[in-house]
């Protein structure tokens, strides 16, 4: 991979794992955007890392568990968004999460950049 190749897909992943770790953190430093005083809401983030580690390392499946990730995490916030819009429940939180998901699928989708750094040899790292 030529250099400038590398550097544009080292600023989509980036980009990427801005998107992933934002939306992956947004629940612990604003609660009340997801849910009401009294409840609970959060998950594991070591997914995230995990998946951000496989893709900057180019462990190939990480592209598609990224994927299912992220497409999950959008079927999630809009499921939520539906049933809170019509309840009445938070929904700037679930907006934001579903947007940050659906940049990153979009940015993981479209790279060429990425597609390419991911299925090049590994030897071009060094």
């Amino acid at each position: 991979m030529q250099p400038a190749h590398r550097s544009s897909a080292q600023s989509h992943l980036a980009l990427l794992a801005a998107c992933l770790l934002l939306a992956a953190y947004l629940p612990t430093w604003q609660k009340l955007w997801f849910v009401a005083e009294s409840g609970h809401y959060g998950g594991s983030n070591v997914w995230v890392w995990l998946l951000l580690l496989g893709l900057y390392r180019r462990w190939r499946p990480a592209r598609a568990l990224t994927y299912v990730y992220l497409l999950l995490q959008l079927l999630v916030a809009g499921s939520i968004l539906s049933y809170n819009i019509t309840a009445g429940g938070p929904i700037l939180g679930f907006a934001l999460t579903g947007s940050l998901g659906l940049i990153g699928l979009l940015v993981l989708y479209y790279s060429s950049a990425i597609r390419r750094y991911l299925d090049g040899p590994l030897h071009t790292l060094l």
